[in-house]
């Protein structure tokens, strides 16, 4: 697995940025792959076959603390199933709420062979609002595609999808994010996403502790939507072929 095409914080400014940030709606609610938010990459990795991974991380957007944890199996290099618990709270509202989050991925080629890798991924959410239990929250579809830049020292990759939400409307959302290695295991990362009238711009760095295993990073955002915006900070931990 490389540094500048590993996996991984979910997967999105999902639920807890939405609450955070005021609404990128479920969505980036979206699936993603870390240290993204709102992005998922496209790249096969050779040696996921049959192994687990788990990402974990810590965000603040204004008032909104969250905490995630994604484990994720992979079948073979081009198919995982990804589950994921996110628990957000509003300190300023008083209130909780939970998410759980189950995405598939399929891809349909090599990156390794290719250059470059597309599939698709389709994810379910459920939610628990204050206690109020647990409901289907939103379904989405996401299309991803990666493309090798820089002698596979990094990576571009390109989102585009739909969400909808119970009792809302279908939305759609488009990503673009940008990785590249700029030091023996440290790699710098930069998104841009945008949902419905929310847009997110997210970017930090990451480092591999254990080459391939043991990955941490951290990262400043900056959440957009008409007459307000949020910033806010993340930090990710992530293991590897466990």
């Amino acid at each position: 697995m490389r540094a500048s095409i590993e996996r991984t914080i979910r997967r999105t400014v999902a639920r807890a940025l939405v609450l955070a940030a005021a609404a990128i709606c479920a969505g980036p609610a979206i699936a993603v792959d870390r240290p993204f938010l709102a992005t998922n990459s496209a790249a096969a990795q050779e040696d996921d076959d049959k192994v687990w991974s788990v990402e974990s991380w810590f965000a603040r957007v204004g008032n909104v603390h969250s905490t995630s944890i994604a484990p994720e199996y992979a079948f073979n290099p081009t198919t995982s199933i990804q589950f994921e618990y996110t628990r957000a709270r509003d300190r300023a509202a008083g209130s909780t709420e939970q998410e759980f989050e189950l995405e598939f991925k399929v891809l349909f080629n090599h990156i390794a062979r290719d250059g470059y890798g597309w599939g698709i991924v389709p994810l379910l959410i459920f939610a628990n609002e204050s206690g109020a239990g647990w409901r289907y929250s939103s379904l989405g579809l996401t299309l991803p595609y990666t493309l090798e830049l820089w002698e596979r020292d990094g990576a571009l990759h390109l989102n585009v999808g739909a969400q909808k939400a119970r009792d809302a409307r279908r939305e759609f959302h488009y990503s673009a994010a940008l990785e590249r290695q700029v030091f023996k295991r440290t790699s710098l990362f930069g998104e841009f996403a945008r949902q419905g009238d929310v847009t997110l711009l997210h970017g930090g760095v990451r480092h591999w502790l254990k080459k391939e295993k043991f990955a941490v990073d951290i990262s400043a955002l900056r959440s957009r939507a008409p007459g307000s915006g949020e910033n806010g900070w993340v930090l990710g931990l992530a293991w590897y072929d466990l």
